[in-house]
């Protein structure tokens, strides 16, 4: 966030500011409140990955340096990060304690040992939240200057000199901003009927983690958690325009996903599995997601190297489709 984003009338010069949420706007907003306020303490309930790098991609620049076609040069450093986060995130899924320990040792670089063992060492393994990127680090940098601070505790209350920790500590605060903790609003909230019954989304099944059993019409744009969320926006489009042919040129108005006889007695679990991915939002929210099955159908598999391949080739004259 950059101050010309912040209202008008907010002052941050010489305050003393705690930003409450240790995630990725939290990361970017205190070295920007940084270069101005007082102090700014990072207050958190618990360490996130942080991996800092440059903010500029170097084979772009190569590329660019070469006179490559702007459109190939695009496409060329798109597949190129693609590719290089699927593996990290392979590796990181595959091999845990290795990941964890090259993501920390950089910051014991910058920080120290006691610093990162207090309030950069996650309780869970990497990738099972989102890794946030510090550009250029610079929030390192305003915390090793003394103009940013961390704190790890939790909140009591609100007092009218700053923020009353569990601990008893008291953070003195001229201003509090709160960048974390928010709650999944599924499907906007909506109250969905079918035939004048009332849908519970939680007790359907998701067909790929885009339509759900029970609820026809609908198609629930959901993008993928350790990559770009338009990369499964764009295949979720696609997909839709290609279903909305199909039922034109057949005279049909009406199609929803359903459990097939092969389908009977399958095990049925939460929409994500928390061993995979368990951020706070997600695991506050699960019970009012759909449900997911054991089979790739009736997954959201976060996974895009395949489903760029199997969503547009989708068989939709499946008998999992539905039609009237």
């Amino acid at each position: 966030m950059h101050p010309q984003t912040w209202p008008e009338d907010l002052d941050v010069a010489g305050k003393r500011i705690v930003v409450i949420g240790s995630g990725a706007t939290a990361a970017t907003l205190i070295p920007a409140l940084a270069e101005t306020a007082g102090h700014v303490t990072m207050l958190q309930r618990s360490p996130t990955y942080f991996t800092p790098g440059r903010n500029r991609n170097e084979l772009a620049e190569t590329l660019r340096e070469l006179e490559i076609d702007p459109d190939w040069t695009h496409e060329i450093v798109r597949r190129a990060m693609l590719k290089t986060g699927a593996q990290m995130t392979k590796r990181a899924l595959e091999q845990p304690a290795e990941v964890r320990e090259e993501l920390l040792g950089v910051l014991r670089g910058l920080l120290g040992d006691d610093y990162v063992a207090e309030h950069f060492t996650p309780r869970y393994d990497p990738w099972r939240q989102r890794i946030a990127f510090v550009p250029n680090g610079d929030f390192f940098q305003a915390v090793k200057a003394g103009k940013a601070g961390v704190v790890t505790d939790e909140i009591d209350r609100f007092v009218p000199e700053g923020v009353r920790l569990k601990s008893g500590q008291v953070l003195e605060a001229d201003i509090i901003i709160t960048a974390t903790g928010f709650n999944l609003n599924v499907l906007g909230d909506i109250a969905f009927s079918v035939d004048g019954r009332p849908v519970d989304l939680s007790q359907s099944v998701t067909y790929r983690g885009m339509m759900f059993t029970g609820l026809p019409n609908l198609a629930w744009v959901f993008g993928y958690f350790r990559a770009s969320w338009t990369l499964r926006a764009d295949l979720m489009g696609d997909f839709v325009t290609r279903l909305l042919k199909h039922m034109d040129a057949r005279g049909l108005r009406r199609v929803e996903p359903g459990l097939r006889p092969e389908d009977a007695g399958m095990a049925l679990g939460p929409w994500i599995d928390p061993e995979d991915f368990n951020p706070g939002y997600m695991m506050r929210g699960v019970h009012l997601m759909p449900k997911a099955g054991d089979r790739p159908e009736w997954r959201h598999t976060q996974d895009y190297w395949s489903e760029k391949d199997v969503l547009p080739n989708l068989d939709l004259d499946d008998p999992v489709f539905r039609y009237r």
